[in-house]
């Protein structure tokens, strides 16, 4: 992973993915975690129209997340707007993040 200077503490730097660079967002240090290190999973997705990596720690699975089990967060839990809700699944609760919130604030252009 190439580091981007100027980039925010979040962005630890760009990767190659198959021919494009992707810029890689470290989600646990958008959240307020002290950097480890560079993400050891990076899964990418879209949000406002930009692909990027989202850096993980790990990926515990996938699930179907209907309305009624979120809970919304008001602005003094919300991460800067980036946790639009939690979400209470049988296995536990899992943060719901706002990907565009995520790109606008990471990417540039």
């Amino acid at each position: 992973m190439a580091r981007l200077p100027g980039a925010p503490a979040w962005v630890p730097g760009i990767m190659n993915l198959r021919g494009t660079v992707v810029t890689v967002v470290d989600l646990s240090v958008r959240l307020g975690a002290v950097s480890v290190g560079p993400p050891r999973v990076v899964m990418v997705v879209e949000g406002a129209g930009k692909r990027f990596g989202l850096g993980v720690e790990s990926v515990q699975g996938v699930a179907d997340i209907t309305e009624e089990l979120m809970e919304p967060l008001d602005a003094q839990r919300n991460s800067g707007g980036v946790v639009g809700a939690l979400a209470h699944l049988p296995d536990g609760v899992a943060q719901w993040c706002e990907i565009d919130v995520i790109a606008r604030e990471s990417l540039a252009g």
